[in-house]
């Protein structure tokens, strides 16, 4: 399935990142990507693309190639000269932060592991051969003892496990922003992200970005009126407003605004919520 598409915000004209468009695509469907296609370089499928739309240089000639592409010119033909990134399950997140220019990415795992990784050219996040920092063994299980042993490769810079009791029924990595205003001051200098269907909200500091693990990740809690709850608590009680069953899930999309506003969507309860300090 396709993954997250976006022009980097950041790019004025005359930057050769300017007008280039971002495209994820998941690793083709079929649990723990048996046929390795997130490592295939020949293959559209576990990469984020990076392509031109106003050009005609592609094999298709329907979109243009990026000339400073990290693959264009390999020396395999077979080489997509599309290619950003590869070793990707499914990436559904994409985000850069305005003072540094780092690009950011959630990726859904399999079974076990979600993360959140910065990202450059070229970069391999190592899927299937690796499920965020562990080695991957099976749908179901990866290896403790085998942590970030090959060099070489793009590791999370934060991860967390799908069994995690706070995340209930399911989860899934989804969106991401770098927060860099201070309109919401408890927000400032931080990256956000957001497990999909749980709705869960999390933080870490943009300046002092962790090295994997899930040490430095903070939880977003939201206050309505003078309660505390979480974004599926507020989805659930409106869809029981409405009239429907509670939502049990929120599949959570982050939007942005003028002036450092952050919108949160989702496809159960037709409110679009503003976070405010």
């Amino acid at each position: 399935n396709g993954g997250y598409i976006a022009f980097n915000p950041l790019a004025t004209p005359g930057d050769p990142d300017f007008g280039m468009l971002y495209v994820g695509l998941a690793d083709g469907g079929s649990g723990g990507d048996p046929m390795d296609l997130g490592q295939n370089l020949g293959v559209a499928f576990g990469k984020i693309l990076r392509v031109q739309p106003v050009g005609s240089d592609s094999r298709n000639g329907q979109y243009g190639i990026p000339p400073d592409n990290p693959y264009v010119g390999d020396e395999l033909d077979q080489t997509l000269p599309e290619i950003f990134a590869s070793g990707l399950r499914n990436p559904q997140g994409l985000a850069w932060d305005p003072v540094n220019g780092n690009m950011f990415v959630t990726d859904i795992g399999q079974n076990i592991v979600e993360e959140l990784s910065l990202v450059t050219a070229g970069a391999d996040l190592g899927w299937s051969s690796w499920e965020g920092s562990f080695r991957f063994i099976s749908r179901r299980a990866v290896d403790l003892n085998d942590q970030r042993s090959e060099p070489g490769l793009t590791y999370p810079i934060a991860e967390y496990g799908q069994l995690d009791p706070l995340l209930q029924r399911q989860s899934a990595a989804g969106g991401v922003l770098v927060y860099r205003h201070d309109t919401i001051p408890q927000l400032e200098d931080r990256v956000l992200f957001a497990d999909f269907p749980q709705g869960e909200i999390f933080h870490l500091p943009a300046d002092d970005l962790p090295d994997g693990g899930q040490d430095s990740i903070r939880r977003v809690l939201l206050r309505d009126g003078a309660d505390v709850k979480t974004l599926l608590q507020l989805v659930a009680e409106k869809t029981s407003e409405l009239g429907f069953e509670p939502a049990v899930r929120v599949d959570v999309r982050f939007g942005t605004g003028p002036d450092g506003r952050i919108f949160l969507m989702n496809k159960h309860d037709g409110v679009v919520r503003e976070v405010v300090p």
